[in-house]
């Protein structure tokens, strides 16, 4: 048996700590992996604190609703204080299995708020890096570290959250659409079309163009004018840049078709566009004196 932990305190106590002067706080993290032995655990009272387990790996089984039930990697199990614990792991299954345990007056509210109950989210390798880094920051106890402890923790909620919605969204989970958005932002002044989009992710023309809309909520084609006219924003705020080029930067070689795109878009042609921000951030002592320079 492999058994790796961090904990926040030296001393250890099998019923846990509880804390409720501090809104939330990492007791200790852990992980275990079983190869030759196998693992029971009976807390009829539980413990004093909460309890996540996540499966990474092979099987684990769990005492559930008043009956064992064998959850298979992929599968997050929720404890809270004084709620009975029985599990087991089986060498032969080759578990990995992940654990936190945590306190606090919020730990509710975080739980809500993240939505976090007994799940499947499939195996997720940011959840299993995110309780690895908890599990060093506790071991380091370097500067800060109960803050950057803290902030994994919150991301590993987030994480566990979205993994599970993903679950029941697949073509949320679909990571060509995913590819094609970061492609889109890096190389967004390229002369893309539906059918170049649909060949990136290597989907026919109207699957591709449907599960698009479903995934990101708007047509592709919107989306990269969307993307393209806020580039343009931002390059028409550079006091030395035309509208010309401004254009071709964002994408557009055409600078009359992009102002008409631009003013459908902001309802302001691109040159009082530059002018409204300019004026809007000048200070207006300096905007006087340029009306009276000759």
């Amino acid at each position: 048996m492999i058994n790796v932990s961090g904990h926040l305190r030296d001393k250890r106590n099998v019923k846990g700590f509880c804390d409720e002067s501090v809104a939330l706080i990492v007791n200790c993290c852990g992980k275990q992996v079983f190869l030759e032995q196998d693992y029971f655990l009976n807390r009829e009272q539980g413990r004093c604190d909460y309890q996540i387990i996540y499966v990474h790996k092979g099987a684990g089984h769990f005492y559930l609703d008043n009956q064992w039930t064998a959850l298979p990697a992929g599968h997050v199990v929720l404890y809270r204080p004084l709620q009975q614990q029985r599990y087991s792991y089986f060498a032969k299954e080759k578990p990995e299995i992940y654990w936190i345990h945590f306190t606090g007056s919020q730990c509710e509210d975080v739980l809500n708020r993240y939505g976090i109950e007994n799940c499947y989210i499939g195996e997720s390798l940011s959840v299993k890096l995110l309780f690895q880094y908890i599990i060093t920051e506790l071991q380091l106890k370097k500067l800060h570290y109960k803050n950057i402890v803290l902030a994994n923790f919150s991301i590993l909620l987030s994480t566990i959250h979205r993994s599970f919605e993903q679950t029941l969204r697949p073509c949320e989970n679909d990571f060509t659409i995913d590819r094609l958005i970061c492609e889109l932002n890096a190389k967004y002044m390229e002369n893309w079309s539906v059918s170049s989009m649909a060949d990136f992710c290597k989907l026919s023309n109207s699957y591709f163009s449907h599960t698009f809309k479903q995934r990101i909520g708007i047509a592709p084609m919107q989306y990269l004018n969307n993307l393209r006219i806020e580039k343009a924003k931002d390059f028409l705020m550079t006091d030395s840049m035309s509208v010309a080029t401004a254009a071709q930067l964002a994408g557009y070689d055409d600078p009359l078709y992009f102002s008409r795109v631009f003013k459908k878009s902001t309802g302001i042609a691109p040159n009082a566009f530059y002018h409204s921000v300019v004026d809007g951030n000048t200070p207006e002592w300096f905007q006087e004196k340029k009306k009276t320079e000759p």
